[in-house]
């Protein structure tokens, strides 16, 4: 019985180390309002939700990550699809451009720029979403059994690596090459690519577990249709068939962002 004591007036209960990881990881975020002018902007904090599980993208701290071949790497964390409604430290988003960071706040967004996903400064960590390149080998549970998304808390002033730049695009695959340098609808859906792979930010129906309950899994994986009904529609619309194109990811790889 002292024991307990001792270890709950110093804070070393497993109870208390878990409450206290989680309190500030559920504190909640103040988003920015719907943009007048319809355009989403760099610095808006927003929610990323996705199209086919209706969850936001989310983090966990309590679950690390190691990787095989980090040599004084940098602290990295699972994600995850949080079904739960409301903004949170651990779901609020910031769009932040690659090439100049925070000094192209309150910009438009544009489709084919490289942005970097931040998180709330009120985890306590520097946070970007990231991912995984063939090279390096995850020593991570995997269950969905595809590319590793994850958030990295980067140490110090450094740059967020070029594993944390991804690119909003259209939805529709022939509308991508006219709509670059445009700016990115604020209610539109999208797709977003990871430059360093070419992999589509994807949510899947995969129940996870986590230290806020089961949730969606996230993963880096582009989801197109299998079959050839695809093709059959275009041929019909007088579009291009040949293999050269690209095909329509599926509503896996569908995001909007959500707004306060």
């Amino acid at each position: 019985m002292a024991n307990h004591i001792d270890y709950k007036e110093s804070g070393s209960l497993t109870l208390m180390k878990k409450q206290s990881k989680i309190a500030p990881q559920v504190q909640p975020e103040a988003l920015t309002s719907a943009p007048s002018d319809g355009f989403l902007r760099l610095g808006d904090t927003v929610l990323l939700q996705s199209a086919f599980t209706q969850g936001t993208l989310a983090v966990s701290l309590g679950q690390r990550l190691t990787a095989a071949d980090a040599i004084d790497a940098d602290d990295m964390y699972a994600t995850f699809a949080c079904p739960a409604t409301g903004a949170f430290s651990r779901n609020a988003i910031k769009f932040v451009s690659y090439d100049h960071g925070a000094g192209d706040a309150n910009e438009p967004v544009c489709y084919g720029q490289k942005v970097v996903i931040e998180f709330s400064s009120n985890l306590g960590v520097r946070g970007y979403l990231g991912s995984m390149g063939s090279g390096r080998s995850q020593l991570s549970t995997q269950l969905i059994n595809k590319q590793e998304v994850f958030v990295q808390a980067i140490r110090g002033d450094k740059r967020p690596p070029y594993g944390c730049a991804w690119e909003i695009q259209p939805v529709d695959v022939d509308g991508r090459i006219p709509s670059q340098d445009t700016p990115v609808l604020a209610g539109a859906p999208f797709v977003l690519t990871h430059c360093f792979t070419n992999k589509r930010l994807a949510s899947v129906s995969v129940s996870l577990p986590t230290d806020f309950g089961h949730e969606y899994g996230v993963c880096a994986h582009t989801y197109v249709e299998t079959g050839k009904v695809n093709k059959m529609m275009r041929e019909t619309i007088g579009r291009p068939t040949h293999n050269l194109i690209s095909r329509t990811e599926t509503s896996e790889n569908h995001w909007c962002v959500l707004y306060a």
